[in-house]
C-alpha cells in the first residue's frame, strides 16, 4: 500500500541557502532559510549533503552472510558491518556495489538486486542508502586494504544476525535497517 501524506502535510520552501561547510565529495553543510506553509520563516535550518552509498547483504549459496569486522570512527571502536561504500557520480548503484564488495572483501557475486533506497536522516538529508542483495559469493582475490579500512571478513548464518544486533555486535543504524529490508 503506498504511503500518503497526512491531510495537512505540506512542503516547505527553501528561500535561500548558504554553504557553511564545503567538503564535497564527502560532506557539505548548508544553512537554509525555509518558509513554512503557515507563513513562518526559519532562518537557520541546516541541511547536510553526503554522497549516496550502497550497503550490501552478501551471501553464499548456502546462506552464510558476509560481515566485516572493522574499526569505524563514528562508533569509536571495532564493530561488525555489512560491506559497502560511496556511489561515485559516474556509477549506478550495482556498479558501485560490485566495486565496493571486491575492494573491501575480495569477493564477487553472481546475482545482484537493489532491495531499497532510503534517506539517511529525515530532517537533514545526508544522502541515500541503497540496500543491495548479492548472492552466490566467490572469493577472487585478497582485498587491497589501506590503513583506513582494515576489514576482517566473517561469515554468519542468516539465523544468527538478529542475535548479533540484540547483543550489540552490530551497532550501526544502516546495518540494523538492512536486517529489516532483508526480513531477518
Amino acid at each position: 500500500m503506498p504511503t500518503r501524506p497526512a491531510p495537512n502535510a505540506r512542503n516547505w520552501t527553501i528561500v535561500s541557502q548558504k554553504v557553511v561547510y564545503p567538503g564535497r565529495p564527502w560532506l557539505e553543510v548548508t544553512q537554509d532559510e525555509v518558509l513554512l506553509p503557515s507563513g513562518r520563516t526559519i532562518p537557520d535550518f541546516h541541511a547536510i549533503w553526503m554522497s549516496d552509498y550502497a550497503i550490501l547483504f552478501a551471501e553464499t549459496d548456502d546462506g552464510q552472510v558476509l560481515l566485516g569486522r572493522v574499526y569505524k570512527q563514528g562508533v569509536g571502536q571495532v564493530t561488525l558491518t555489512f560491506p559497502g561504500g560511496a556511489v561515485d557520480a559516474d556509477e549506478d548503484v550495482i556498479t558501485a556495489a560490485k566495486r565496493e564488495l571486491l575492494e573491501e572483501t575480495g569477493y564477487i557475486a553472481r546475482e545482484w538486486t537493489v532491495k531499497a533506497k532510503m534517506v539517511v536522516h529525515a530532517n537533514y538529508g545526508c544522502g541515500h542508502a541503497h540496500f543491495v542483495h548479492a548472492k552466490g559469493l566467490t572469493k577472487v582475490q585478497e582485498p587491497p586494504h589501506d590503513d583506513t579500512e582494515e576489514l576482517a571478513v566473517e561469515f554468519y548464518p542468516r539465523s544468527a544476525l538478529r542475535g548479533l544486533l540484540e547483543r550489540g555486535a552490530i551497532e550501526v543504524m544502516d546495518c540494523a535497517a538492512m536486517l529489516g529490508v532483508m526480513g531477518v
